[in-house]
């Protein structure tokens, strides 16, 4: 009976796998956000702090722009907002996260500081 369990486990967990469907390569090294808005795979590097607009399909960079932020600040995520048609950039300064706004198109819209102070 255990080794009818184990095998129904093994073949559920096989089946519901998600297979990759593709791989595309980063458009620069150091990646830290990823997200998805308006059809668009949206990545932002931690060190050269650009936002990249990419097609999901080919990889291929659409539009980029940089994210121009307070200098101390070190590029920890992406988020796209659908509802106000804007790319958000995350950020760390010491103990403080920011929010910095900008348009798909790489206007900066402003910035929220997450932590009140």
């Amino acid at each position: 009976m255990r080794k009818v369990l184990l095998v129904l486990l093994v073949i559920a967990a096989a089946a519901s796998a998600k297979a990759i469907i593709a791989t595309l390569d980063a458009p620069d090294t150091n990646i830290s956000g990823l997200a998805w808005g308006e059809g668009s795979l949206w990545a932002m590097d931690a060190v050269t702090d650009y936002v990249y607009e990419l097609d999901p399909a080919t990889g291929d960079v659409i539009n980029s722009f940089y994210f121009d932020h307070i200098t101390t600040i070190v590029p920890t995520g992406l988020a796209y907002s659908e509802n106000h048609n804007m790319v958000l950039c995350g950020g760390w300064y010491s103990t403080t996260g920011y929010v910095f706004k900008y348009s798909p198109t790489g206007s900066y819209l402003g910035m929220v500081n997450m932590c009140g102070g």
